[in-house]
Formats: C-alpha cells, sequence, structure tokens
C-alpha cells in the first residue's frame, strides 16, 4: 500500500471517527461537500478527538508527534465538525463572567 493509500484509508477512518456519534459514515455523507457543517461537535469530543488522531497518524504514518499534530490540525482544519456552541454563546459566556469578575473586584 502507497503513502497516499494509507494516508486515504485513515483519512476515512478519522472521518467516520468524529461521525460515529451522528450514526453515519464517510460513505453516508461523501455526496455532500459540506457534510461537515451539518454534524457538530463539543469542545471535550473534539479534544478526545485530536488526541486520537494524533496517536492513530503516529501509528499509521510513522511520523513524529510534531509531524502528527500538524496533520491534525490540517485535517481538523478541513473535515473537523463545527463545535456546538456558537459565537453568540461564547460572547454571552464572556460577558457574564466579564461582569462577574468586576463584581469581585469591586
Amino acid at each position: 500500500m502507497t503513502k497516499r493509500e494509507k494516508q486515504r484509508d485513515l483519512f476515512i477512518e478519522l472521518i467516520n471517527y468524529q461521525l460515529k456519534d451522528h450514526n453515519v459514515t464517510y460513505d453516508d455523507v461523501r455526496e455532500n461537500p459540506s457534510w461537515y457543517m451539518e454534524y457538530h461537535t463539543t469542545h471535550e469530543k473534539e479534544t478526545e478527538f485530536i488526541q486520537y488522531c494524533i496517536s492513530r497518524i503516529m501509528k499509521v504514518l510513522k511520523v513524529s508527534k510534531a509531524e502528527a499534530e500538524r496533520e491534525t490540525s490540517w485535517f481538523i482544519l478541513q473535515w473537523g465538525l463545527t463545535m456546538s456552541t456558537s459565537l453568540k454563546s461564547s460572547k454571552e459566556s464572556e460577558e457574564i463572567e466579564s461582569k462577574s469578575n468586576k463584581k469581585t473586584k469591586g
């Protein structure tokens, strides 16, 4: 198996891993060019997924941890699921935290 074939098979494995909670696979979504925008994940699940990616990339592609981390970053950028919390929710959380900090200081 060529390196390119290994990489393709691994990426399909990684896509399937992140889609497993949605009960779909790469075969189910591959015809939809924006599939990764239609499924969501949490921060905790993404953190777990990143660790899984690094481990699998190191093992399958036989690269260093630093290289696996870079590959994982690229994979997430291209194929990572969107986070389930919206930007608005994050801003609201920051505002609440900011107000809370002002109260404790003042």
